[in-house]
């Protein structure tokens, strides 16, 4: 499969990402995954093997929610932020999950999205004395009403 070529024949047919997506859909799962490769090379994307056990992070909340709507935030939702920065090996899950905890209480993020980041902190092995100790050090320097907001739920999710 040449990359380039298929990528001329889709600006050229497909004026939509509907459209492109319907193309791409359309190819069976191994042709799909030779395109991913070939488009990881073309823009230097370096992929390494994930280590033994490692867990992948795989999202389609964004697809699910938004792909008829916004396709292009689903995309950027389900397949860089968490398709690819969330598997990043730089950090592990348990100190992204900590750390993405953290800025959803500075920014005052208390609605869902907090709910399920606490949730997946847990489940990446953040323990509830570590949860306590880093919302308690975040309110010293984001605020204390945003530190109770978090607390309210992170004390629901580890009972």
């Amino acid at each position: 499969m040449n990359f380039e070529l298929w990528l001329f024949t889709i600006k050229r047919l497909a004026q939509t990402m509907d459209a492109a997506k319907l193309i791409y859909d359309g190819f069976s799962p191994e042709v799909q995954e030779e395109f991913r490769r070939e488009y990881e090379e073309y823009c230097g994307i370096k992929n390494e093997p994930a280590a033994p056990g490692a867990q992948k992070i795989v999202q389609t909340a964004g697809k699910d929610a938004l792909g008829d709507f916004a396709p292009e935030f689903a995309h950027f939702n389900d397949d860089v932020l968490f398709g690819e920065n969330w598997n990043n090996p730089d950090i592990d899950l348990k100190t992204r999950s900590l750390l993405t905890v953290i800025i959803l209480v500075t920014q005052g993020i208390t609605d869902d999205s907090l709910k399920y980041h606490i949730e997946n902190a847990k489940n990446n092995g953040v323990s509830q004395k570590e949860m306590a100790a880093a919302i308690t050090h975040t309110a010293f320097y984001a605020g204390w009403p945003k530190a109770w907001a978090a607390f309210r739920l992170a004390k629901e999710i580890y009972k």
